[in-house]
């Protein structure tokens, strides 16, 4: 499967450092203007997936929905297409990564990020996607798991070996590699379609956020934690020698960095001027302890990208010390919601 590398994609989650909130309520603002500005290009990212989705069908129902025939009279642009999709695709769940560590922290929105990006089947017992997908014929997928990783990510790429319907040589060098296939239509459309409609209903109930002191404390003392989870995705990804079918399309870290870098604005826009104006010293520590986490997940991404081949056993080893820092973290941050009389929801 090639490896997707761009450095439009690599420079998508470097931003400038801001100029952080001088107060409560300006830090919940911020925190606000910015998972709205990402949302809307979320939308938008996902419209243009869509109508990529829609140019791929369209060439494949010219040919009575026969894959082989299609490949075989419009290869060419159907190798285009499933290009588009791709960089598409990627395009739209960068934006959804980068709100990711707010969204999925906030009790009021945490379903939408079962929905677009973690949620599991119905099959499973714990953090089921609650939605159900129609597709264009009339199907309907109960509880099929989260939009983007169990759907549309192990589609486009071939790792839902059930809806591939050809294997072909999409780069044209003469030898057909695991990845390049012609997926199912109808499944695309559906999940195409379900981004968008899923991505539409976020940014609706993102307007109507009533941003607050305790789902501040509350989005980041429950998504920071969850970087050793994420490690543990990577480790089981094709980059580090897994099999696992999500995860295909870029490293996994190239997500954390966004999550993680979510949870530090929150803290450092919404939270920290709370905690700095009854305790700086502790202020200071949790934003050194940001800093470290971060530096960590970046410094490992730079190796990865640089080509150097990362063991299980080390991932383990990097992700146990993710999950150190995020821990202490989390302990301090909780330590100051007791002293602000904040609840932390669930």
């Amino acid at each position: 499967m090639p490896k997707i590398t761009s450095l439009a994609i690599a420079a998508f989650l470097v931003t400038a450092v801001p100029a952080w909130a001088q107060s409560e309520a300006e830090g919940l603002a911020q925190v606000k203007a910015f998972a709205l500005e990402h949302n809307i290009s979320l939308v938008a990212n996902t419209e243009r997936l869509r109508d990529a989705v829609e140019d791929y069908s369209g060439i494949i129902q010219a040919h009575s929905g026969d894959y082989t025939t299609a490949w075989a009279a419009d290869g060419a642009k159907l190798a285009r297409t499933v290009a588009a999709i791709r960089t598409r695709w990627l395009a739209a769940s960068n934006e959804y990564e980068t709100i990711e560590g707010i969204v999925a922290g906030i009790p009021s929105l945490v379903k939408y990020d079962l929905i677009l990006d973690a949620g599991n089947p119905g099959s499973e017992e714990e953090d089921v996607a609650p939605y159900d997908l129609t597709l264009p014929d009339g199907t309907v997928l109960r509880r099929p798991g989260s939009l983007f990783h169990t759907i549309t990510e192990p589609l486009f790429w071939g790792g839902d070996k059930a809806h591939v319907r050809a294997e072909v040589d999409l780069d044209g060098d003469g030898t057909q590699e695991p990845g390049e296939i012609l997926f199912d239509a109808n499944l695309a459309l559906g999940g195409a379609e379900g981004l968008v409609t899923w991505s539409k209903a976020l940014e609706v109930d993102l307007r109507a956020w009533q941003a607050n002191r305790d789902d501040a404390f509350t989005a980041v003392v429950t998504m920071t934690p969850t970087v050793g989870d994420y490690f543990g995705e990577w480790k089981e990804s094709v980059f580090i020698g897994g099999g696992s079918a999500a995860f295909v399309a870029q490293s996994r870290l190239f997500d954390v960095i966004g999550i993680m870098s979510g949870c530090e604005r929150m803290y450092r826009a919404a939270v920290a001027p709370v905690v700095a104006a009854g305790d700086p010293a502790l202020d200071a520590s949790i934003t050194k302890g940001f800093e470290e986490l971060l530096v960590l997940v970046r410094e490992t991404r730079a190796r990865e990208e640089a080509g150097e081949r990362i063991s299980a056993e080390e991932a383990d080893a990097l992700g146990g010390e993710a999950q150190d820092i995020a821990e202490r973290i989390v302990a301090q941050v909780l330590q100051a919601a007791a002293r602000n009389k904040v609840e932390i929801r669930g």
